[in-house]
């Protein structure tokens, strides 16, 4: 059994008391019992229904499970808002006290969050429960990482706090909350709705009217349908089956309010350990096929297929051109793999580069995002464009999400793949580029297949 001195909280409290500030202590053990980190997510509905968020990376290398909000970052200001978390959050850790035996990135206190794809557009209804940038500091965190487990929990303690919590109790109930395992889907009897299908094909067409007029490169527009249910959809549920079908992705989940934003993506946007720093290149498409000789087939098209090339290396130049900036060297294959995942197939590129440790995270995100994989070529042109023409609010869709610790370490996915969840409802979204010589309907059938992923996870589809 896992035990934390009762004596360092008290030490923490009397810290804070002579500080005259609130100040955060935070206390990470290794623990022996068996925790199952979804059920650890589960099983905090109960008392921490909309305060749970859940992080799995591709390379299923770290696993983070939060529950309770100790302190939120929430900011809906355009200008400044890639930095305002991290700077605050760095205030604070300043005067804390951090007692963490592991030197594990992801250990420890942690933001998790993530930003908006575009604070500028006309936010909906569907997205009230989410600020242009939100984070949060868990109350409790599960980290899975390197084969061994921790729990970190946080506490702000206030000078005008006269008794400490009692913290051994907390974590005894903890450890027995990660015990069990998840149930089978039982949502049944979708009903779909695709919303304004024959408005985004006209607005495609009209995109492809303006990039062969030369301005523009390439235009990312994205779409949504609802599927909706006759009971409400539980996220652990949806969480469990991203996981089985989808091993390769980032998984997560991230609540607030009535709604948790939900998915699994294949594309990392940054990742930092130290001063090593990693992005993937992730554009460029096409179906799997039904068996391995057809499926090998399309995977040689689509490495030989100029539209699909263009698409990528407008990736690749801009991706390039930002580590360039803020990296000493930079490491780029000289051309595209496949990436192959259960529904679809894309062209990838990793870069990696070697940062200076104090250059801060949120530099490199708000640098980075959008990608041309997610808005288009020349930036600025393209987010006018999907302004006009895409008539949607993304919310946290194709958006920056992940963590960033106390040491600067962090990663973010590129939130796509995903759904947002509120009660009965479920808005799931799909994108795809549009160059000059795109074929509307078939970007069409593109986003289809897109939206496999979490139409199946949510229960909307079986295959």
């Amino acid at each position: 059994m896992a035990i934390i001195q009762q004596s360092k909280i008290n030490n923490a409290f009397k810290k804070a008391k002579q500080e005259k500030r609130q100040v955060l202590f935070s206390s990470t053990i290794e623990v022996q019992n068996a925790v199952d980190p979804l059920a650890f997510f589960k099983n905090g509905k109960e008392k921490y229904r909309g305060e749970r968020f859940f992080w799995k990376d591709s390379s299923n290398e770290r696993i983070l499970a939060g529950i309770g909000v100790e302190k939120s970052f929430q900011y809906n200001e355009v200008d400044h808002r890639f930095f305002e978390a991290e700077s605050e959050w760095k205030r604070l850790i300043e005067h804390a006290i951090i007692d963490n035996p592991s030197d594990i990135p992801g250990t420890g206190p942690l933001l998790f969050g993530g930003y908006s794809f575009d604070p500028l557009s006309e936010k909906e209804e569907e997205w009230a429960d989410f600020a242009a940038s939100q984070f949060y500091l868990p109350r409790h965190m599960l980290t899975i990482s390197q084969g061994k487990k921790y729990l970190t929990v946080n506490i702000l303690c206030s000078p005008n706090n006269d008794e400490a919590p009692a913290l051994q109790s907390e974590i005894n109930d903890l450890l027995s909350m990660g015990g069990k395992g998840q149930g089978k889907k039982s949502i049944e009897e979708a009903s779909i709705e695709e919303i304004h299908k024959e408005a985004w094909i006209k607005a495609v067409e009209d995109v492809i009217e303006e990039l062969r007029a030369g301005e523009l490169q390439k235009v990312v527009l994205a779409r949504k349908i609802k599927a909706a249910f006759k009971e409400t959809i539980k996220p652990p549920v949806v969480l469990e089956a991203l996981l089985n079908e989808q091993p390769d992705s980032f998984t997560f989940a991230f609540e607030s309010g009535e709604s948790c934003f939900i998915g699994a993506s294949p594309e990392r946007l940054i990742q930092k350990n130290g001063s090593k720093v990693l992005s993937t290149c992730l554009a460029g498409s096409i179906r799997r096929g039904t068996a391995d000789e057809e499926d090998n087939l399309l995977g040689l098209e689509l490495l030989n297929d100029q539209k699909n090339l263009q698409e990528h290396a407008f990736v690749v130049r801009m991706i390039e051109s930002v580590f360039a900036k803020y990296c000493k060297d930079v490491k780029i294959p000289d051309g595209p793999t496949l990436l192959k995942l259960r529904d679809i197939q894309h062209l990838y590129t990793p870069v990696v580069g070697t940062i200076d440790e104090e250059v801060p995270l949120s530099a490199l995100i708000q640098a980075l995002h959008p990608t041309p994989a997610l808005g288009g070529e020349p930036r600025e042109k393209a987010m006018e464009v999907i302004r006009q023409k895409e008539k949607m609010d993304r919310g946290l869709y194709a958006a920056p999400i992940g963590w960033f610790d106390y040491r600067g370490n962090g990663e973010f996915a590129v939130a796509i793949r995903s759904g947002l969840l509120k009660n009965n409802e479920a808005f799931l979204y799909a994108g795809c580029g549009v160059v000059a010589d795109s074929d509307p309907l078939s970007e069409y059938i593109e986003t289809k297949i897109k939206l496999k992923p979490m139409l199946r996870a949510v229960g909307g589809i079986e295959s």
